[in-house]
């Protein structure tokens, strides 16, 4: 397992390079189950783990709590939540005002069974708010001893220098990551049609790199787009992911892919994977393994590194 280290103010965090994902795991699996997946994880040097206070309906985080407890390993583990999500029959509503931070944040420090999350994500941005406020709010968190990291996620890049600027300004804690919709299968945000989701595009991608601000990406092997189609066709997908993927560069994508994950004797999930860790951008998929053999697939991943020259290559096909 590769990793990399996390710069706060006066704080460092060392990651692995592969994020455990718990998104919906916890709409199927028992616990019996998402236990083994996890444990499986951390046994092959995997240190982070995502959640956030609305996935599952909060069952994600009321397992890994329990998780927690039964295997003593809060201390081994880098543990990352998110608060502040609008009510999703109301995606325009803002709960970013230090009240919603402040009851998301305990709700889920009560419910992961812990009394500090690492590294604390605000899960949506609200235009119509200053990021001064935002910034000085979530610092009393860090202030109190709750959190010890502040990211975000699905915020803009414009949105991000601001508030990062105005930490540096006032010697408070910026973000010091980010968390964004990005994988090798290139979408764009209108095909996504999801209020308040950010993609990966040019612009973003190269103020991450100018910045050298690491990057968390989520649905990181495009719900599964490669291998899926390389097994079945476009037909193997569903509605939703075929129209947000199936694009002719993604196809070609998958051909080149198929090659590298023959040349390097791993799985086509695992090689979507190599395409972020190894990239020039700093960055960490997160990885959303629903069975053993799925995350046994990703973590082939961690074994492989290539220059970022060649990672350009599976992505810029002709």
């Amino acid at each position: 397992m590769k990793y990399l280290t996390l710069k706060g103010k006066g704080l460092e965090l060392n990651v692995s390079k592969l994020a455990m994902g718990t998104d919906k795991l916890m709409l199927t699996l028992t616990d019996a189950e998402f236990f083994y997946l996890l444990d499986t994880y951390t046994d092959a040097g995997g240190n982070f783990i995502d959640t956030a206070r609305v996935y599952s309906g909060g069952k994600s985080e009321e397992a890994i709590g329990r998780w927690l407890q039964k295997t003593g390993k809060r201390s081994d583990v880098v543990l990352s939540s998110k608060g502040c999500h609008p009510p999703r029959e109301n995606m325009s509503q803002s709960r970013l005002a230090k009240k919603d931070m402040e009851y998301d944040l305990n709700l889920s420090l009560e419910t992961l069974k812990t009394d500090c999350i690492d590294i604390y994500w605000l899960h949506r941005d609200d235009l119509s708010l200053s990021v001064d406020e935002i910034v000085e709010n979530i610092n009393s968190f860090i202030k109190e001893g709750k959190i010890r990291m502040v990211g975000c996620s699905n915020w803009s890049s414009d949105r991000i220098e601001q508030a990062n600027q105005y930490a540096a300004l006032k010697g408070l804690n910026g973000f010091s990551s980010s968390q964004i919709q990005w994988s090798l299968a290139h979408t764009s945000e209108d095909i996504y049609q999801d209020f308040g989701i950010v993609i990966m595009d040019e612009k973003e991608y190269e103020y991450y790199v100018h910045r050298n601000l690491p990057v968390f990406a989520y649905a990181s092997q495009a719900q599964g787009f490669f291998s899926k189609v390389a097994q079945g066709g476009l037909e193997a997908l569903s509605e939703k992911t075929r129209m947000r993927f199936s694009s002719k560069d993604n196809l070609k994508r998958l051909e080149v892919l198929k090659d590298f994950a023959a040349s390097h004797g791993i799985s086509l999930a695992a090689a979507s994977l190599v395409y972020i860790t190894c990239n020039r951008l700093t960055a960490v998929p997160i990885i959303g393994s629903r069975t053993p053999q799925q995350l046994q697939e990703s973590l082939e991943a961690a074994d492989v590194i290539i220059t970022a020259e060649e990672a350009d290559k599976l992505y810029f096909v002709d």
